[in-house]
């Protein structure tokens, strides 16, 4: 199988406006005819409904790496996977380094406050609550990306959407000029 596709795995903590981003990029490169496919973290899991696939580290890891594989599997076929998830660990992002074609990460960074603000799916409430003790990186600890190839500041309100999107579309542009964005 020809590896022609490509992966982009953006990444930030809950509240940084992955999804989001994600599903503009995707939009952007289906209107360039790019065949793009997302793979969302929280759709994955309940796309899954796998019982032991927690909230824990060892469980986080565990489909950091099935969303890795996903995403080979996709972009071998010759898509533009996008990967929107958490997944911050270092191991994940050598190992995509090492194994996934066209690989190019995005670091979504936002302030706690800006997420905590934010909250979409009432995460941190839930942990102000004590409700919920296994927020990535209030109690478990994340290992924000060594070196991405892109990381965003995504502080703004909804407007800033479409220009974080372009901002990822034209720096994998420059980086990947003759990829699958060029067919």
């Amino acid at each position: 199988m020809t590896n022609s596709g490509t992966v982009l795995w953006i990444t930030g903590l809950s509240g940084a406006g992955k999804t989001t981003v994600s599903s503009r990029v995707q939009e952007f490169l289906r209107s360039r005819k790019v065949p793009a496919l997302l793979i969302d973290g929280d759709r994955m899991r309940e796309a899954l409904r796998d019982p032991t696939y927690g909230y824990d580290r060892e469980s986080r890891l565990a489909g950091a790496r099935r969303y890795a594989r996903f995403a080979k599997m996709v972009a071998d076929q010759g898509f533009a996977a996008i990967v929107s998830t958490i997944s911050l660990f270092h191991e994940v992002h050598d190992w995509n380094r090492a194994n996934l074609p066209g690989y190019f990460e995005v670091f979504l960074d936002v302030p706690e406050e800006v997420r905590r603000a934010r909250d979409p799916k009432g995460l941190y409430a839930a942990h102000v609550r004590g409700d919920n003790g296994s927020m990535g990186g209030l109690d478990l600890a994340v290992e924000l990306p060594r070196s991405p190839d892109l990381r965003l500041d995504n502080s703004g309100d909804e407007n800033s959407i479409d220009t974080i999107a372009d901002r990822i579309v034209d720096a994998f542009l420059e980086r990947f000029p003759e990829g699958i964005f060029r067919r």
